[in-house]
C-alpha cells in the first residue's frame, strides 16, 4: 500500500480554520510574515519598513501601500478511527476499508508537513503519532494490525479523544456512527474544544442492500445479543426505508453543528474516495 501512497501527494487538507500549528507547512497562518506569499495591500502607516512598500502603486496612485504576506504553518491533524466490532462487518469490511483510509489521509498530512496523531478508539487509551514519510511503512503495519475491539460507547470515547491532542486541531472523525441514539454528544464534546470536526460515515454496500430472504438468525456484532426474523419484501423495504432514514439523520446531525460530512461506501476504490469522493466534499483539495 505504501507505495500506492505516492498518487495522493498533491493533496491537501481544507480547514475550516488557519492553522496554528507551527511554521513549515503549507497552509495559511493567522500570524502576518515577512514572506513571499503576498496576501493584500493597506495603507502606509509611520513606523512600516519602506521596503514593503509598493513603489509601482505609488506611481500609479500617489499612495503610499504597504504589501502584506503571511506565514505558512501545519496543520494539527487527529484521526479518530472508530474500532468498535460492528466496523468489522460487511463486505468489503468497514473496519478494512476504514484503516486504509485513515493511513491515506495520515499520508496526506505527512506530505504536507502537517503534524499528524492516530487515536484509535477501543474504549482504552492509546494513539500513535507520526510525522515523517519515512515512517509510514510503520503506520501502515499497525494500522493492517487494528483488531475490533467489542462494544464501544461511541460518544463517550470521541470526548475522550482529545486528552492529549493539540488545542484547536482538525479532527477527522471515521466511522460507521452505528450507537442507538447517533452522536450529538461526542461531537458536541469536540466542538466545545473549538476544533474544526469532519466526519466520514463508513457504509458497507450490505448494510444499504442486505441479501437476505426467509427465516435468519441476526447477532449484534458487538453485544452478541441474537434476533430471530423472517425476511420478506415487505420486511427488506421496510429495513431499507428505515436505514435510508437513520442515515439522513446523521447527516443532518453533522451539518446542524457546522460539522463537514462524507458518507463513503466501503466498495469504492480507495484513489477514487480520496482523490474525488473527499475533495467533492471539501475535506481535501
Amino acid at each position: 500500500m505504501t507505495e500506492a501512497l505516492g498518487q495522493f501527494d498533491r493533496l491537501a487538507f481544507v480547514s475550516q480554520r488557519q492553522a496554528r500549528a507551527g511554521l513549515g507547512g503549507e497552509h495559511r497562518s493567522r500570524r502576518r510574515s515577512p514572506s513571499t506569499d503576498f496576501v493584500d495591500y493597506r495603507p502606509y502607516q509611520p513606523g512600516d519598513d519602506f521596503r514593503r512598500v509598493d513603489w509601482n502603486v505609488f506611481g500609479r496612485l500617489g499612495t503610499l501601500q504597504v504589501k502584506v504576506t503571511e506565514a505558512r504553518e501545519s496543520l494539527d491533524i487527529v484521526l479518530i478511527l472508530d474500532c468498535s466490532s460492528s466496523m468489522a462487518c460487511g463486505q468489503p469490511d468497514k473496519l478494512g476499508f476504514a484503516t486504509q483510509l485513515v493511513g491515506a489521509l495520515g499520508y496526506v498530512g505527512i506530505a504536507r508537513s502537517d503534524a499528524v496523531q492516530i487515536v484509535c478508539l477501543t474504549g482504552a487509551p492509546g494513539s500513535a503519532e507520526s510525522g515523517r514519510k519515512a515512517r509510514m511503512p510503520d503506520l501502515v503495519r499497525q494500522l493492517s494490525q487494528v483488531a475490533p475491539a467489542g462494544w464501544l460507547d461511541v460518544n463517550a470515547a470521541l470526548a475522550a479523544s482529545l486528552a492529549d491532542a493539540a488545542r484547536q486541531p482538525l479532527v477527522v472523525i471515521v466511522s460507521d456512527l452505528l450507537t442507538p441514539d447517533g452522536v450529538a454528544p461526542g461531537l458536541a464534546a469536540l466542538l466545545a474544544r473549538q476544533t474544526d470536526v469532519v466526519v466520514l460515515h463508513i457504509v458497507s454496500p450490505d448494510e444499504v442492500d442486505p441479501r437476505l430472504a426467509g427465516e435468519v438468525e441476526l447477532v449484534d456484532a458487538e453485544t452478541n445479543e441474537v434476533l430471530e426474523v423472517g425476511v420478506s419484501l415487505a420486511t427488506l423495504a421496510a429495513y431499507q426505508a428505515r436505514f435510508t432514514a437513520w442515515l439522513a439523520a446523521r447527516e443532518v446531525e453533522c451539518h446542524a453543528r457546522g460539522v463537514r460530512y462524507a458518507r463513503l461506501l466501503t466498495d469504492r476504490p480507495l484513489a477514487s474516495v480520496m482523490l474525488d469522493d473527499l475533495r467533492r466534499a471539501a475535506v481535501l483539495r
